[in-house]
């Protein structure tokens, strides 16, 4: 017993360190850490999403009369180009991202405001889409514009001369850039993304250090508009009051809704699922099962167990980035690193809420998992540029060179040593 006893307590030693609070002063994030904590879940969930993909949109395609495999050979390429993108970005110093942080902003907000024009495509009653002649995919620009939004209020934050107690001053640097984005989206009269860029925008901004009670007045000054934008849309309204208690509609299981099908996944997936690619909802009974649904294929495919490892590496990314924020003295990284963690942990909750009737049907993707080229690649290219920093935050090298504070760093590096008395020894 005793040599049992002792062998437990040698691997609780050697097993990783969760501190979840920040009065340890003894405790040291190790930089190596974070960046496998971005780089491994988004992995995972990537080549978990291009399985549960494949699985539900191979029916539609069945159905067609295509062939499944070609037909999700496109969403493949996409998603193989997205990840090599994000590589290449992954590796880019920092200061490539200063540099061209105005430009990005200014050509996302011109790309988005092409919704209103005649390159503009609507789908699902909202204008969101762009056609670019030549490109066989449509473009979703408010995705895009999300990443040139963080980066630039980095950008803008960090400079010269900043009084963050200066309402007037951060009125202009940090509100007008919110506020132009925000109306640039809504030209689409997309609601669910400009609730996902507030939110993204709000936590780089807390991070960036403002005032926490000018939080308070956003909020009081936005739901008014908020609730103004709900009541004039029917649609907007009915998805509000369907999951409020005492106004939603009676069911009429008879003609079921798209919630009622999403709920009927999860039930029939229980603990373990039915399977891979044994789902039933995904016939043509769950209307984007491949897309803002996909979480409920996965209940139904995986059971719990799936939905919960979904989850942990959600959680994971997230933790990780904000590992980030904690231990740099960047403001610049801070910054688009809170910015990107709020971005896709809200997005992950309003698309799981979405899905189990503990919210409205909002129309948002679930990050890096459910289909879609525009999401996947800037989310990927979001990660991509969090996990550069923590890369040059390990030390690691950068286009062959290392952030010579840092060089020493590199495991993979190892130092050379000198002999004891320097050019005298060698002689």
């Amino acid at each position: 017993m005793a040599k049992i006893k002792s062998a437990i307590d040698s691997v609780i030693r050697r097993l990783p360190r969760f501190v979840f609070g920040a009065d340890d002063e003894h405790y040291e994030i190790q930089p190596l850490t974070t960046y496998y904590m971005i780089i491994v879940p988004t992995v995972v969930l990537t080549i978990f999403g291009l399985m549960m993909g494949f699985s539900a949109q191979s029916v539609t395609s069945i159905a067609k009369g295509a062939n499944p495999y070609m037909a999700y050979l496109r969403p493949s390429v996409i998603i193989v180009i997205a990840l090599i993108i994000a590589f290449v970005v992954h590796k880019i110093p920092r200061h490539i991202f200063v540099r061209f942080a105005p430009h990005a902003f200014g050509l996302g907000l011109i790309v988005q405001a092409m919704v209103i024009t005649p390159l503009g495509r609507s789908e699902g009653g909202n204008a969101n889409w762009v056609y670019f002649p030549g490109i066989p995919v449509l473009v979703q620009p408010s995705e895009f514009l999300k990443l040139a939004l963080i980066v630039f209020l980095a950008f803008i934050l960090t400079g010269p001369n900043r009084d963050f107690s200066n309402w007037r001053q951060m009125s202009v640097l940090a509100g007008l850039p919110v506020v132009v984005t925000l109306i640039d989206v809504m030209l689409g009269h997309d609601l669910g993304t400009s609730m996902i860029v507030t939110a993204a925008a709000m936590g780089a901004l807390w991070i960036a250090g403002l005032p926490k009670r000018w939080f308070g007045y956003a909020f009081v000054l936005a739901v008014p508009l908020l609730v103004f934008l709900v009541i004039q849309n029917p649609t907007r309204l009915r998805r509000i009051l369907v999951v409020l208690p005492g106004f939603a509609p009676k069911r009429d299981l008879s003609a079921p809704e798209q919630i009622d099908h999403s709920l009927w996944a999860f039930g029939s997936g229980g603990v373990s699922g039915l399977g891979p690619g044994a789902s039933r909802e995904k016939w043509n009974y769950l209307q984007a099962a491949h897309t803002d649904f996909i979480f409920a294929i996965v209940g139904e495919e995986f059971g719990l167990m799936g939905t919960l490892a979904v989850l942990t590496a959600l959680a994971l990314l997230v933790w990780g980035m904000f590992r980030l924020v904690r231990s740099t003295s960047d403001p610049f990284v801070a910054i688009v690193a809170a910015g990107v963690a709020t971005w896709i942990g809200f997005q992950a909750l309003v698309n799981i809420a979405s899905v189990t009737q503990l919210g409205p049907v909002i129309g948002v993707p679930l990050p890096l998992v459910s289909y879609g080229g525009s999401s996947f690649l800037f989310t990927a290219l979001a990660i991509g540029v969090v996990a550069s920093f923590a890369r040059s935050d390990a030390g690691m090298t950068m286009w062959r060179y290392s952030d010579p504070a840092t060089r020493r760093r590199d495991p993979r590096v190892t130092p050379k040593l000198r002999r004891a008395g320097g050019s005298k020894a060698r002689k």
